[in-house]
């Protein structure tokens, strides 16, 4: 093992020559010792873990904390040292490193999405502390995906589809080409092994006369270089398998349609050399102007740049050419770690904007409650279908597919976000909530007199027009609570002092408000305005304290009949608020369940998966959680679609009453030949009843499906 180290050392050496040695010795002498009688799956000595990772990040060129960090990434979750340890022999910033990596606990089974979705807001919370964190968890994920075959075939596919999910887009994210392809290839292998073969197959019947097609237009590329005397390098590939499934999935045809099956690369001293390779090219060969794209001009958001063009020989045959510069090239390949500066250290990182968008995205699920839809949005968003759109001056803004106008007005600035009350889209007037597609031409359209409205939330899908929108909502209903909170404050403060002839100066009012725990005015006004603060008799007894509790009057009578509803649920920070379950989800007690507070109805109760939750204000949201009481029943609906025989009703109401749930109502129609719906309403008093009759119904030979509905409770 000793060699692979110096191996590393050499490595680090050739690249950054000031580089502390004696701490990467320590750091392999440490990591060797407390790994000694550790095994891998592959039954090599467990060091060879920590060494490959190293090697991968100093493939990165990435400085000598942070390879150190490498060798010592499993050390407190593996072995008995302590990030107290790691501080006491390395430093904080070492310990520091170490401790967020192990704190990113290993994602649970592939379907546990609430664990999946826990961990990765783990990753990119450290990763947007310190972005060496998630650099070491990826090279971590690629040694470990290179030795896949020492796993049980369950567990391979698995973890290569959580590679494909998670970790490659975040190494896209970061533009870190190098480590994304790499865990993409081997991934695709183990999670799509039909689809792999097959593709495989396909490009390998093509592959000879592809490398044929491709050496005779480097020769020809070469030559022109070579006429106009510019510097460069030509190089070819064919298209790697995911690449090719990906786009055969998503546009369904066949290969003989993937235009950019094959493609060069052309890399040179400039950016005037780039364009004016891309001119040459577009002299010799016929190109699609509708795959023409300027990332040179309009880098990628990860901050990949290149020309990119597609041309047709005059057999027909397509090509994808890439031009680019080295420096280009070397961001393509290493990404963030690109730009790593020793002197500068991690804080010229940290500046990088690749780290925005996490950062964005934590902000807008900071208040999230549903950890299912934060892992939707945040897999939508880590490899996004682009558009590029234009503004009438032929500024070109980058956006998700499906983006609106709203979304490219909050793109171009906030203040054109909040005013916009229309667009130009190719010199057509279309309304807001129109979605845009690439190469459009649009123009904003705005009034001082328009403001975000929260119907906007429904149409815009950029985390940065959600978030300013929400903003602007909840700044607005924030005024509004405070105004209607001092109104009643101010009534109660009167009504109190004319009743019992008190006398209280400003500075007294203030001092007896501290005593209810609000040192900020506003805050107090805000709570009363929104009901999470009443006036009741405890509250005024605190403000009066000379007026007998017998005398006092709340500014709202509390009813002491406490409802049914009241009974089943908790509700925080709340007082004598009116409280409704959600007709649109019907939750049922043991399901997990969020509180959204409404203008009219006082507090909603939804599940909290439900997709009507998905646009609403964060701050709305309130924790519940049902209580103890169980002399309750929900009414629940389904609906079964069943072969037709005799006796399917008796067999179905069988099922409800062993497990003791009263039916309200069935019936049934015929829904095809030999196929009936048999629509059913019952009772249940929580949801692992449901759940035991939901699975019984499963079972019943002769139902096809079995579908819960919406139902009003009542």
């Amino acid at each position: 093992m000793i060699k692979r180290f110096f191996e590393l050392q050499e490595k680090v050496l050739d690249y950054h020559k000031k580089a502390n040695t004696e701490l990467l010795k320590k750091a392999y002498s440490v990591s060797a010792k407390a790994h000694i009688n550790q095994k891998r799956a592959t039954n090599e000595p467990y060091i060879t873990h920590p060494l490959a990772v190293a090697s991968i990040l100093a493939d990165l060129h990435l400085d000598e904390i942070s390879i150190s960090a490498g060798l010592l990434h499993d050390i407190i979750e593996d072995t008995e040292y302590t990030k107290e340890d790691i501080a006491k022999l390395f430093g904080n910033e070492i310990a520091e490193i170490v401790w967020s990596v192990t704190k990113i606990s290993k994602i649970s089974d592939f379907d546990a999405d609430n664990a999946k979705a826990e961990t990765l807001k783990k990753m990119i919370i450290a990763m947007t502390n310190d972005v060496r964190v998630i650099l070491i968890k990826l090279a971590d994920r690629l040694h470990n995906i290179r030795t896949l075959d020492a796993f049980r075939e369950d567990k391979r596919k698995r973890i290569a589809n959580e590679t494909l999910e998670i970790y490659a887009p975040i190494a896209y994210r970061l533009g870190i080409g190098k480590i994304r392809k790499e865990l993409e290839n081997i991934s695709f292998k183990y999670a799509f092994p039909e689809e792999y073969e097959r593709i495989k197959k396909e490009v390998s019947d093509k592959k000879e006369w592809g490398i044929n097609q491709l050496e005779s237009i480097k020769k020809e590329i070469k030559t022109i270089l070579k006429k106009y005397k510019i510097p460069g390098k030509v190089f070819f590939r064919i298209k790697r398998e995911i690449s090719i499934y990906r786009k055969l999935k998503k546009q369904n045809i066949s290969l003989d349609k993937v235009y950019d099956l094959l493609a060069l690369r052309i890399i040179t001293d400039s950016i005037e050399h780039c364009y004016a390779i891309m001119g040459e090219i577009h002299q010799k060969w016929r190109h699609i102007p509708s795959r023409w794209r300027d990332f040179i001009a309009n880098p990628k958001i990860n901050g990949y740049q290149s020309i990119q063009t597609t041309i047709i020989t005059k057999k027909g045959i397509k090509f994808e050419i890439q031009i680019r510069t080295k420096e280009m090239h070397k961001v393509a390949i290493e990404g963030i770690a690109a730009h790593w500066k020793y002197k500068e250290g991690i804080s010229f990182i940290e500046n990088d904007t690749r780290l925005n968008w996490f950062r964005e995205m934590i902000e807008a699920h900071r208040n999230n409650p549903n950890p299912e839809d934060f892992l939707t949005h945040v897999k939508q968003d880590l490899t996004p279908d682009e558009i590029y759109l234009f503004t009438p001056k032929g500024k070109v803004i980058s956006l998700k597919s499906g983006a609106t106008t709203i979304d490219f007005a909050y793109a171009i600035h906030s203040e054109i976000g909040d005013h916009c009350k229309g667009a130009i889209v190719n010199e057509k007037l279309v309304p807001l909530k129109t979605k845009l597609n690439s190469g459009d031409v649009v123009e904003i359209i705005t009034s001082k007199n328009v403001n975000p409205k929260i119907d906007w939330l429904k149409y815009v899908i950029t985390n940065r027009a959600r978030k300013k929108i929400a903003n602007y909502i909840q700044k607005k209903e924030n005024l509004l609570n405070i105004t209607k909170g001092k109104r009643v404050w101010l009534k109660t403060l009167r009504e109190s002092k004319k009743k019992y002839k008190l006398k209280l100066k400003e500075d007294d009012v203030k001092k007896r408000i501290e005593k209810l725990q609000y040192t900020d005015l506003e805050v107090f006004f805000k709570e009363i305005g929104s009901g999470k603060k009443t006036l009741d008799k405890k509250a005024l007894k605190t403000l009066f304290p000379e007026i007998s509790v017998h005398d006092i009057t709340p500014t709202k009578k509390v009813s002491k009949k406490i409802s049914q509803i009241h009974k089943l649920i908790n509700v925080e920070g709340y007082q004598d608020i009116d409280i409704t379950f959600a007709k649109c989800c019907n939750p049922i007690k043991g399901e997990k369940i969020i509180g959204y507070i409404t203008k009219h109805r006082g507090l909603v109760i939804h599940k909290e998966e439900c997709i009507n939750l998905r646009n609403v204000i964060s701050p709305r949201l309130n924790k519940v959680e049902w209580n103890e009481f169980d002399d309750y029943l929900y009414l629940v609906k389904y609906d079964l679609i069943v072969h037709d025989k005799p006796g399917l009703l008796s067999i179905i109401s069988g099922v409800n009453a062993e497990f003791n749930s009263n039916i309200r109502k069935i019936e049934s129609e015929k829904a095809g030949q030999n196929i009936t719906k048999i629509k059913i309403t019952f009772e249940v008093k929580n949801i692992d009843q449901l759940k035991k009759i939901f699975n019984k119904y499963k079972k019943v030979k002769g139902a096809f499906s079995v579908i819960r509905k919406r139902f009003s409770i009542k």
